[in-house]
């Protein structure tokens, strides 16, 4: 199940009320959004696997299964609308990051 490693998938990253597209990125201890340079917002964000303590899939719209929060220790809430979606949350739980 290490097939994310190294990779990096498109993503959207909501930061607010926009929803700021790039790529996610996996490395063997966590996870990084890296923006496009073309959105209102930049930047990376970083996420390690220990840190997390929940992972919540939901529907975008209501109605397309391609949504997933995720909460870390410091009670961050970080919202993707990502590929993949089941293949990345099974690579997650393989990373043993629900403890």
């Amino acid at each position: 199940m290490q097939e994310f490693v190294g990779k990096r998938v498109a993503a959207n990253y909501w930061r607010g009320r926009e929803s700021v597209g790039g790529k996610l990125g996996f490395d063997k201890t966590g996870m990084t959004f890296d923006s496009h340079a073309l959105n209102f917002q930049t930047g990376s964000q970083r996420i390690d696997y220990r840190d997390i303590v929940a992972l919540e899939p939901h529907r975008t719209l209501g109605i397309v299964n391609n949504g997933l929060t995720v909460r870390t220790a410091d009670g961050a809430e970080h919202r993707f609308v990502i590929n993949r979606r089941r293949q990345v949350i099974d690579f997650l739980n393989a990373q043993k990051v629900i403890r």
